[in-house]
């Protein structure tokens, strides 16, 4: 699980155990597998027009990290919360709705991905980064992932 939500950080520590998923008032994106280490990465590199090598999908982690620090671990890093970097979620909040289809074409050709996308299958996960991403409304909240391995 890869949930991404938005919350104080306080409020963020304070799900590292069980996660936002029910919390009252934590704007909150359900998924699965998609980390912001490379996923995110490159989905900011490709939003920000990035070049890529021939076919690849551009990944410039010097100046496209979307993963930021760890906010708090359990269980052997089982499961746990990280910050998303701040300029990844401005990056995200600012993509206008007609570059979405395009954007997520170019993400969709990412190797990480287990198996392959049909055209348009990642529009709403895209869209939904976006609109949590805009989520982000006052200078004391941020966007965190908490992720929950098997």
């Amino acid at each position: 699980m890869t949930d991404y939500f938005v919350a104080t950080a306080g409020r963020a520590a304070a799900v590292v155990e069980h996660g936002p998923a029910g919390e009252p008032d934590v704007p909150t994106l359900e998924m699965k597998w998609v980390e912001p280490a490379v996923l995110g990465s490159s989905l900011w590199a490709i939003i920000e027009g990035v070049p890529a090598e021939g076919d690849r999908v551009p990944l410039d982690l010097d100046r496209n990290d979307a993963a930021g620090e760890i906010v708090g671990a359990a269980d052997d890093y089982g499961h746990g919360v990280l910050r998303i970097a701040d300029g990844f979620v401005r990056a995200l909040a600012g993509l206008a709705d007609d570059r979405i289809p395009a954007v997520a074409a170019v993400w969709s050709r990412c190797e990480e991905w287990i198996g392959d996308w049909e055209p348009g299958e990642l529009d709403d996960t895209v869209l939904g980064l976006r609109d949590l991403a805009r989520e982000v409304t006052r200078p004391d909240l941020g966007m965190y992932m908490w992720w929950s391995g098997p």
